[in-house]
């Protein structure tokens, strides 16, 4: 019993991957075959006070650009240029609502993040 119940949780391990938001130090999971931006979506924006996500969730509005701090992601490759630049892309950016998660990572967002508690500084 002891055995399947350590394949279990090795199989659940591998299927999730920890996304942490710097310089927040917040944690998010995704789950296997959820973009970054779903994740965000569903743990992040809209709670403890961070705004509610806004942009267009296709590629094209750059509202969910981030750099990859460590880490990596699987990149679509249909996205708007004018987003994401290949230079950017090559400095470790992506779009979140474009990007599936092979490990785990830890990321800057660069819009709609509130990075002080609200109220605070």
């Amino acid at each position: 019993m002891t055995d399947v119940l350590k394949d279990m949780k090795a199989q659940t391990s591998a299927n999730r991957y920890v996304i942490r938001i710097e310089p927040l130090g917040k944690e998010v999971t995704a789950t296997e075959g959820e973009t970054v931006l779903d994740a965000l979506r569903r743990q992040f924006y809209g709670k403890d006070g961070q705004p509610f996500f806004s942009g267009c969730r296709r590629g094209g509005c750059a509202y969910c650009k981030a750099r990859v701090i460590e880490g990596k992601v699987r990149h679509h490759h249909v996205y708007s240029r004018a987003a994401l630049t290949d230079e950017e892309r090559d400095n470790n950016h992506i779009l979140t609502c474009q990007s599936w998660p092979l490990s785990d990572l830890s990321l800057r967002i660069l819009k709609g993040v509130r990075i002080s508690k609200p109220g605070g500084d």
